[in-house]
C-alpha cells in the first residue's frame, strides 16, 4: 500500500480529473469510490470545522483551486487520525487502481482491430 497526503486524496475527491479520464466504464466505476470518499471527508469536518465545511462547499461550488488548497491542509491536520487515514488511504487506492486499469483497456481497445472495408495488399491476417 502506497501513503497519500491530505493534499493528494483530496485533490484526488474534487478535484475534475474524471473529465480527462479513460472512458465512460471508468467514470462511472471511479465515481462511486471517489462519492465514498467524499462522503467520509465531509462526514470528518461536518459540525467540527466550519471553515473546512467552507472550503468544501468553495471547491463544490466553483471549483476554486485556492479551497482546495485549504482543505488539503486541513486535512492533512486530520490524517493523524490512524483510523480515518486508513479509510482514506484505501479508497485512494481504489480508485487508482481502477484508473490503471480502465487507462489500460481503453489504450488496448484498438489493438488488435483490422479495417476490413478497405482491403489493399495481402488480406491474410498473421502467418505467412
Amino acid at each position: 500500500m502506497f501513503e497519500l497526503t491530505g493534499a493528494a486524496i483530496a485533490k484526488l475527491a474534487f478535484d475534475e480529473f474524471i473529465k480527462s479520464g479513460a472512458g465512460e466504464v471508468a467514470k462511472k466505476a471511479v465515481g462511486g469510490v471517489i462519492d465514498q470518499l467524499r462522503t467520509a471527508i465531509k462526514a470528518r469536518f461536518k459540525g467540527k470545522n466550519p471553515k473546512a465545511e467552507e472550503a468544501i462547499a468553495k471547491v463544490e461550488q466553483e471549483g476554486s483551486p485556492e479551497a482546495l488548497n485549504k482543505l488539503s491542509v486541513y486535512l492533512d491536520d486530520e490524517m493523524d487520525d490512524v483510523s480515518f487515514a486508513q479509510t482514506l488511504q484505501q479508497l485512494a487506492e481504489q480508485i487508482t487502481n481502477i484508473q490503471t486499469t480502465s487507462e489500460r483497456q481503453y489504450i488496448n481497445q484498438g489493438r488488435d482491430q483490422i479495417n476490413i472495408e478497405n482491403i489493399t495488399g495481402n488480406p491474410r491476417i498473421g502467418g505467412s
